[in-house]
């Protein structure tokens, strides 16, 4: 067993220490209404030993290459939403992070519908 310390530079002053066996590890799906708070929560995800995911991570790549013109919500309709479903299948959890996001709180909804579990904070997601 390994012990892991890391703190999150968003969560000003958490410390955390978690103890993960190998088959502890879990993909975790990112989302919120803060892209740098989500990209700096997926370092801490990453630090404790879990595989953390941003459908963001997918969809920008796509969406450059295929030469997507548009506005937001297009994108969103043929990248981002369908991008979030096929995680969805494969994540163990959702980290819901604070923001105002629609897109976000569709997936969340989503994910409840399946059965995925939703967490809130950052120390419930690593908590398991």
């Amino acid at each position: 067993m390994r012990a892991t310390s890391y703190s999150s530079p968003s969560a000003k002053g958490v410390q955390v220490e978690t103890f993960l066996q190998p088959s502890e590890m879990r993909l975790v799906l990112i989302t919120g209404g803060d892209l740098r708070l989500m990209e700096e929560t997926a370092v801490v995800v990453y630090r404790a030993g879990h595989i953390p995911m941003l459908c963001e991570w997918f969809a920008s790549p796509l969406e450059s290459i295929g030469g997507q013109s548009g506005s937001y919500e297009t994108a969103f309709t043929e990248l981002v939403h369908p991008i979030a479903e096929r995680l969805l299948n494969r994540c163990d959890s959702v980290l819901r992070l604070k923001g105002s996001s629609a897109s976000a709180d569709l997936l969340v909804a989503l994910a409840r519908s399946r059965g995925v579990r939703v967490y809130s904070t950052l120390q419930e997601a690593l908590a398991g």
